[in-house]
């Protein structure tokens, strides 16, 4: 009896235990303990070392507006100048942030290093070899620098731009333009003052892309941490961007300082829609606020993403939240940022490619620009649950504006014009084998597994639990039907032999309604045996009767439950 309590509490416990196995993995879920393990950000975690060397490659894809009646527009038979799009010459972009230093108040200060590789089987040419007609930008844009300056100043710089013989529009290859050629106009300058032209080559790419030793503190997730993580919390120890401080109060943060910006590489977990993100990258010298715009469905194999984009008046300096990009002299156009303080001072700003969102004005002032919504937006694709973005989508444009230029001849037929330059598409094309495998186990496998789990651990524990019920009542019921202690030999409505040696005597008989002189009823109860069954009952296996007497003797079987033949 005790062997079958213990077998059934075995099944109880048993199934117990499974029930709280499947409880337990349906409330703390194992892949969000995974989820919060990998995405830790501590030195040597994965989420660090997806920061520190991305293995995401950010391809920048270069659109070159090429003029194509440089002549014409010169010798004023045009009114407008021509323009057509040339691109894409696409370079990947090689991220390492170094020095990293973590701090005590939840922050790491990194220098970020950044490099370009070319790659020519996704470009539509060779940059050494495909030749662009190109607005001279150092001319025209120190002539417009110079504009309210002296007019001693402006004269001297005209006689230079004649004695060198400096041309307006330039013919280069797409590789010079990009990465530097020789200007007579910049070699002098950087000889003259070398303390504010600190090259003496002039490349778009070059200069924009040429940030420098920056060494920026951000905000790392922790419990203890109150900042929004991965924002910024100073570039080269401030939280203000001094280009757009207030020249009253330089030390004052305004709507233009970093306010909780990032560079983008990650975002918070666990995002809501009501949440937006400035991006700040030194190359377009302010931050760029990404507002969430939608919900998507990814290809097979993604989660649901959150859509964020770049709103069209993004770049209107007439929103408050702008006005302090404005320069000295009034704020641009609908559509233009100036980014001036940032390069030299030389009048440049950026917009959307082709003025998308902009002013039509602009759009008039070219020949050759078309503003397409689909092909001009900026779009970014963040994982809501692990703020991993999955596609990157960014394109910016630059421009050279040119104010009325008064004692600048070779300038003057520019006068009052926005020139597009080239515009840059920062794209994400594909994620690394670890990030995909971290979003398959995360929103494929594990919540099926999971379940699977939960489903097979609770149905097993219910099944043993019941087992174990239904066995113990079975048990319960063979015992009601066979007590213990039975009944004697004579109750036959039980057809059971009543209990032998209910006392500790060692005789083989016991006598029993008389003894053997008067008839009775002799019991066998003996062997050494007996007193291992004292409290059994047992059927009789044979009848002998005793000689001499009328007494009958009943023997026994100790050896078994049930009565056999012998």
């Amino acid at each position: 009896m005790q062997q079958i309590i213990f077998g059934n509490a075995r099944y109880g416990l048993c199934g117990f235990g499974l029930l709280i196995i499947s409880y337990a993995l349906f409330f703390f879920d194992p892949v969000e303990i995974i989820k919060s393990a990998k995405l830790k950000f501590v030195e040597g975690s994965y989420a660090f070392q997806l920061w520190q060397k991305p293995p995401v490659k950010v391809y920048v894809n270069v659109y070159i507006f090429n003029v194509t009646n440089a002549d014409r527009f010169l010798a004023g038979e045009d009114e407008k100048l021509d323009v057509k799009e040339i691109g894409p010459y696409v370079y990947w972009e090689e991220l390492e942030n170094t020095n990293t230093t973590f701090h005590s108040n939840d922050t790491v200060t990194y220098i970020p290093r950044r490099k370009l590789h070319f790659e020519l089987k996704s470009s539509v040419g060779d940059p050494e070899k495909d030749r662009i007609v190109v607005p001279n930008i150092p001319l025209l844009g120190f002539s417009s620098m110079l504009r309210s300056s002296p007019m001693f100043v402006n004269v001297v710089f005209n006689s230079l731009v004649e004695y060198q013989d400096s041309q307006p529009i330039l013919n280069l290859s797409v590789h010079e333009f990009l990465w530097g050629y020789d200007d007579r106009l910049v070699k002098m300058a950087s000889t003259v003052l070398p303390t504010w032209i600190n090259f003496s080559k002039f490349g778009l790419l070059d200069r924009m892309l040429d940030e420098g030793t920056n060494v920026i503190t951000m905000a790392v997730p922790s419990e203890r941490q109150t900042k929004r993580p991965y924002t910024i919390d100073n570039f080269n120890g401030s939280p203000i961007l001094h280009q757009w401080a207030n020249a009253d109060a330089p030390n004052e943060m305004n709507k233009c300082s970093l306010n909780a910006s990032s560079e983008g590489l990650l975002f918070p977990r666990h995002l809501t829609k009501d949440m937006n993100f400035p991006i700040y990258r030194k190359a377009f010298c302010r931050t760029l606020p990404l507002t969430y715009n939608s919900t998507s469905d990814m290809p097979v194999g993604y989660p649901t993403v959150y859509l964020y984009k770049f709103l069209p008046d993004v770049f209107n300096s007439s929103l408050d939240d702008n006005k302090c990009y404005c320069p000295k002299d009034g704020c641009l156009p609908p559509g233009l940022s100036d980014i001036s303080p940032c390069y030299y001072n030389i009048p440049v700003a950026v917009s959307f490619p082709h003025f998308y969102g902009g002013d039509p004005a602009l759009v008039d002032n070219v020949n050759g620009i078309a503003p397409n919504m689909e092909k001009h937006q900026s779009v970014v694709a963040v994982q809501p649950d692990l703020g991993i973005p999955l596609a990157v989508d960014i394109k910016i444009q630059l421009n050279l504006i040119i104010k009325a230029t008064r004692y600048v001849k070779r300038a003057k037929k520019f006068n009052g014009l926005t020139l597009p330059i080239c515009w840059l598409h920062l794209e994400v094309k594909s994620l690394p084998s670890s990030l995909n495998a971290l979003l398959y186990l995360c929103f494929n496998v594990g919540p099926v597994l999971v379940k699977a789990v939960v489903a097979l651990t609770a149905s097993v524990g219910f099944f043993l639990v019941g087992l174990a019920v239904k066995r113990f009542g079975r048990g319960q019921q063979k015992q009601q039907q066979h007590p213990v202690n039975g009944s004697a030999a004579g109750d036959h409505e039980n057809g059971r032999g009543r209990g032998c040696c209910e006392d500790d005597d060692d005789d083989d008989y016991e006598d029993r309604g008389g003894g053997a002189e008067s008839g009775g009823l002799i019991v066998k109860c003996g062997g050494p045996a007996s007193g291992r069954y004292r409290d059994k009952s047992y059927l009789p296996l044979n009848h002998v009767t005793v000689p001499g007497s009328s007494s009958v003797v009943v023997d026994y079987d100790h050896s078994q439950d049930y009565a056999r033949g012998r």
